[in-house]
């Protein structure tokens, strides 16, 4: 099959396109300088041009460049595929969040995932929508915790974790192939990407420190106290204790 990426200079989108190249799955970018997000026209155009079989939309972009993306998709008979986040609901309060729940996010990047949510949806009803939570990668860069860990312990000497927060995340791997597999086999709908089964912030960061050499100070904090994590029945995901052991 052939895949239109968007994000492949962000976090889940180059992981995505080398497992997608591995299984023989032609793969294309979508280059912003080339064709910009903005220009209805243009997005249409670049889209008929392509002929893909799926497009995934991982990149940060308006919701109307979603939206557009998702309608052109439906009348091509094109999947569609785009990744929100578990930040579209409040993240003072506490899950495991269902499906079913509105979301209720307060700050701006959760209210735009779920306004972008709510645009696709209505533009394409056989889109799958599917929400991911913090990233784990094997080594800093991009926007995952590892990064997260190692520049706030280079910019503060040390990190506070706390042992009463239970994140929602997942492997960036075992998130990859979930998204994979939903590719292959899921029908429309929303699903939740959760590979948490129920470790705390300062466990996780405990574990990965010892896996990087304990190069950072953890400290260890109380608050907050509260589960992030997503329900999800219907998608098979790598958890974190395989990757762990």
């Amino acid at each position: 099959m052939k895949f239109l990426v968007t994000g492949l200079n962000g976090t889940v989108a180059p992981v995505l396109a080398v497992r997608l190249r591995r299984d023989h799955h032609d793969v294309a970018g979508w280059d912003r300088a080339r064709v910009s997000p903005d220009d209805r026209d243009a997005c249409n155009a670049y889209i008929a041009q392509q002929q893909p079989d799926w497009v995934i939309h991982l990149a940060m972009g308006s919701p109307d460049w979603a939206a557009e993306m998702a309608a052109t998709c439906l009348g091509r008979g094109i999947r569609f595929l785009f990744t929100s986040t578990v930040s579209v609901f409040d993240g003072s309060r506490s899950g495991p969040f269902a499906r079913e729940q509105e979301p209720d996010a307060r700050d701006e990047y959760g209210r735009y995932k779920a306004e972008c949510e709510r645009r696709i949806r209505h533009a394409n009803p056989d889109a799958i929508i599917a929400r991911l939570g913090w990233q784990i990668g094997d080594a800093p860069g991009d926007n995952n915790m590892v990064d997260f860990l190692a520049r706030t312990h280079r910019e503060k000497g040390g990190v506070e974790v706390s042992s009463g927060w239970i994140p929602s995340a997942a492997h960036l791997g075992d998130t990859v192939e979930a998204l994979y597999a939903l590719c292959c086999d899921g029908p429309a709908g929303l699903y939740q990407l959760e590979g948490n089964p129920g470790w705390t912030f300062f466990q996780i960061a405990t574990e990965l420190n010892k896996r990087h050499g304990n190069a950072w100070n953890i400290v260890r904090k109380e608050e907050p106290r509260r589960d992030g994590r997503m329900d999800e029945d219907r998608v098979t995901m790598g958890k974190l204790d395989a990757r762990f052991r």
